[in-house]
């Protein structure tokens, strides 16, 4: 008799990387009730996902990534995590810019 046990393989080409998902809710201009560092460790995919309720550009600083949500239409923010440190997403432009709203905490393997 064969066991058959299912295992998950990295795609070819990609390493043994997690994939780090975190949903990020806008109110106001300011973070609803989440977490205000998001740690993830060098290697992962990260996305964030941007729900808010008015325009908004933000940009992760570190990794130069600038995206901008509007109401109804929630962007991901996805890079890999190559760079370890701590690196603040600000939000850019208009009133309360430059203000940080989370950090992304990136912890050596």
């Amino acid at each position: 008799m064969f066991l058959i046990v299912p295992c998950t393989l990295p795609a070819m080409g990609q390493d043994a990387s997690t994939i780090k998902r975190f949903d990020m809710i806008l109110e106001n201009g300011r973070v609803a009730g989440k977490p205000r560092v998001l740690q993830v460790v060098r290697g992962d995919q990260v996305d964030i996902l941007w729900t808010t309720d008015r325009m908004i550009m933000l940009h992760l600083h570190g990794y130069d990534i600038e995206i901008t949500a509007a109401p109804g239409s929630p962007q991901h923010m996805t890079f890999t995590a190559d760079a370890t440190g701590r690196f603040p997403v600000e939000i850019h432009g208009g009133a309360g810019r430059d203000r940080i709203l989370v950090y992304v905490e990136v912890h050596p393997r």
